[in-house]
């Protein structure tokens, strides 16, 4: 239910047209490699997920009797330090708008800023990152690591809007050339969550990703499809004792496209569909981002 796909509402005037043979940063700067000494880049990724169900334990879907929309915003700067490209630093600003509503309701009603059953916006997070490419002799491979603090009040309470937790987010890249116009990409992730009250159970994901990108020869355009497993663990309690182990999880699926608008600016769109889950959502998910890159 509690998902960070991110969607970007926004309108940008776009203005120039790429150089002629200059090579994208589509295709230049994929999900694993770092920016050299001297380049900065502004990435703004956006997600609005919605549902109306849930599935419990055996996967049934519930339904909410209400629609619940999310509106994920996540802002980067990012900065490379490192003569030979191999260091990164940079800080994210997260934010989030939540809206309670009648099940009937369009998940475009969050865009509006309308009132709902419960309505909030928060900025859920604020920290710094780091990425860097830990060995010189695998080729695409690099590492991420942030650390988030809260910013605002009770996050979870009275209605779920953001996790009320410091964030220790930690991803492994790995990207593979499998010909000119094909590539695949790899992503394993450390989310763990950390309840700044000390009154709730740490819990941390591991979300599992693979996406399969095909680079059409104008080399202006990705086009992908991905897949995500993401297990939650944390200690579970019952009668007799407390046990660490798996609680939840959800797979989703999704396809998008990316586009360099400009030299500096690039677009990008997907869409993602949470086809199963255990005591997790059942929604969707339609992510917008632009990455500016000078």
């Amino acid at each position: 239910m509690k998902k960070y796909l991110i969607f970007l509402i926004c309108l940008t005037g776009v203005y120039g047209a790429m150089a002629q043979g200059e090579s994208s940063n589509v295709q230049k700067y994929t999900p694993s490699v770092l920016l050299e000494k001297g380049k900065w880049e502004l990435n703004s990724f956006y997600n609005l997920y919605t549902q109306t169900t849930i599935r419990d334990a055996e996967g049934d879907e519930i339904n909410l009797g209400q629609r619940q929309t999310f509106l994920n915003a996540m802002y980067q700067l990012t900065y490379g330090i490192s003569p030979s490209g191999k260091i990164n630093v940079g800080i994210d600003v997260w934010a989030t708008r939540a809206l309670y509503d009648n099940d009937e309701g369009s998940p475009f009603k969050v865009l509006t800023f309308a009132d709902g059953d419960f309505s909030r916006t928060a900025v859920t997070g604020i920290g710094p990152r780091i990425r860097y490419v830990p060995f010189n002799n695998i080729s695409g491979f690099s590492i991420q690591s942030t650390f988030l603090f809260p910013v605002a009040d009770d996050l979870e309470e009275p209605s779920f809007t953001g996790h009320d937790r410091y964030t220790w987010f930690t991803q492994f890249f790995y990207d593979m050339k499998l010909s000119s116009q094909w590539r695949l990409f790899l992503e394993t992730d450390f989310l763990y969550r950390i309840d700044r009250e000390g009154d709730r159970a740490n819990f941390f994901r591991v979300p599992l990703s693979a996406f399969l990108s095909y680079f059409p020869r104008d080399q202006k355009t990705t086009i992908f499809a991905f897949g995500q497993y993401s297990p939650r663990y944390e200690t579970l309690s019952n009668e007799v004792d407390e046990q660490f182990g798996l609680n939840s999880w959800f797979t989703q699926l999704g396809v998008g496209a990316k586009y360099q608008l400009t030299t500096k600016l690039g677009l990008e769109l997907s869409y993602a569909n949470f086809i199963a889950s255990r005591q997790d959502g059942g929604g969707y998910a339609l992510n917008l981002g632009f990455r500016y890159i000078y």
